[in-house]
């Protein structure tokens, strides 16, 4: 089992960080994030097993730098339920690999599924495949 979470470098729930935060978690009180902040808890932690988890961490850790918020990244791991988390900071370059990495599967599965069910790759599936694996980039690196 994986997870990663994102903490605040600061300590300090100014008006700032509580408005982004307050944006991205709207069911959580102000008392809670501040509380977040302040124990220099996550403020986000998502597990693999959930849709899209790495390019929801990307897209956040974008607007926290947007917003001149310091952030860190962690990953922790256990092998089973009945075990405690292990946590080790994560890098950005990892996380900007671990989103390549995903590219690259999305492209492979897409192209797979073209030989299947056609038996080729047409030059129109192949300009669908690069188009949706453009703007999966482009969303993974907020251009």
């Amino acid at each position: 089992m994986f997870r990663y979470g994102i903490k605040l470098t600061t300590t300090i729930a100014d008006a700032a960080v509580l408005k982004l935060l307050r944006k991205h978690f709207p069911n959580q009180s102000l008392s809670e994030l501040r509380a977040k902040v302040q124990a220099h808890d996550y403020v986000f932690l998502v597990g693999l097993e959930e849709y899209n988890s790495e390019r929801s961490i990307a897209k956040l850790v974008r607007e926290f730098d947007k917003a001149g918020i310091e952030t860190e990244l962690y990953e922790e791991h256990r092998n089973s339920s009945a075990d405690l988390w292990q946590t080790e900071p994560m890098s950005r370059e990892y996380l900007k690999n671990i989103l390549q990495r995903n590219r690259e599967i999305t492209r492979q599965v897409l192209e797979d599924t073209e030989l299947e069910t056609e038996g080729y790759i047409s030059s129109e599936a192949k300009a669908d495949i690069d188009e949706e694996i453009l703007k999966m980039q482009e969303e993974d690196e907020g251009d």
